[in-house]
């Protein structure tokens, strides 16, 4: 399994040679396709052949392309490389809306959930509150749980003066990592052939990924304990690498620990069973953990 997130900070070309990726800068580093999951190109001089896209393609690589300002505004996918295309299409279509209802509440009990232990973690004050909302979350979230949450759950972080849509700095920091974390499951819902536009509970027209978007949810927590042990007033490489590595995080799921890119991928796997079984116990939804790179076994 790629275990690999590149990140590409300096001008310089990319290239194939051997099947390995070539990152031609000061120096010439070489890095094997099969290990590489994700790869964040921030530079605005990178040179790239088109047998790199294609090579990405093929090895199910999601490459994530930033702006100016260093924040990521676009990926790139592979295409239609699951055998059972047509298949996977007509049962996510068939999903009754019960069932997407049903699933929409596990997402948001976890992810409140994860908030709560955010809170714990960073021994904030809160964590009680947010389990009890987590308690209260019925199918489809109709009373809106989640939204309730987020407006206790973030002045505790961040201070009473934030909120999601101000200027704030940490919200550079929080998009950032949101993105990449959308770049994850974006890559896992494509691999088992799911069509990302397709959502459980978003649904916007204008939206490419509204199934990534669903299934980030309960990733949110673990950019928000990272951001919040980070200084919002820097905005450099290292703060950006240190998102970017959030993928490499240890993450909790039915008793045993992965890395946040290997958990989504386990819990899209589950999601696949779901789908096929129409039965939501099959649904694995990962649980954040004090900040701590997962080391393979």
């Amino acid at each position: 399994m790629s275990w690999r997130h590149v990140m590409i900070t300096k001008p310089g070309k990319l290239s194939i040679r051997h099947n390995q990726l070539v990152v031609k800068q000061e120096v010439e580093v070489t890095i094997p396709l099969q290990d590489i999951s994700t790869m964040t190109i921030e530079s605005q001089a990178i040179v790239l052949t088109q047998n790199v896209l294609s090579a990405c393609a093929e090895y199910r690589i999601a490459v994530i392309i930033c702006n100016d300002k260093q924040l990521p505004n676009g990926i790139f996918t592979s295409y239609h490389q699951h055998s059972r295309q047509l298949t996977v299409l007509e049962t996510q279509l068939n999903l009754s809306k019960p069932l997407k209802k049903r699933i929409w509440q596990k997402i948001v009990k976890q992810k409140i959930e994860n908030q709560a232990r955010c809170l714990e973690f960073l021994k904030v004050e809160g964590e009680a509150k947010l389990r009890g909302l987590a308690r209260q979350v019925d199918s489809g979230d109709t009373t809106n749980r989640e939204g309730y949450a987020a407006k206790l759950y973030f002045p505790l972080i961040f201070g009473s003066d934030f909120t999601r849509r101000s200027n704030h700095p940490i919200n550079r920091i929080l998009n950032y990592g949101y993105a990449i974390m959308r770049g994850n499951v974006v890559r896992a819902l494509v691999s088992y052939g799911f069509t990302p536009c397709l959502g459980i509970h978003h649904d916007s027209q204008t939206n490419s990924f509204n199934l990534a978007d669903d299934f980030m949810e309960v990733l949110r927590p673990l950019v928000d304990l990272h951001a919040a042990n980070l200084d919002p007033e820097v905005w450099n490489v290292n703060t950006r690498a240190s998102l970017v590595n959030l993928a490499n995080m240890e993450l909790k799921m039915d008793q045993a620990t992965y890395s946040a890119s290997a958990a989504v991928d386990e819990m899209i796997k589950s999601f696949v069973a779901v789908c096929r079984q129409n039965d939501l116990s099959y649904l694995k939804l990962p649980q954040i953990l004090p900040l701590t790179l997962h080391e393979a076994v």
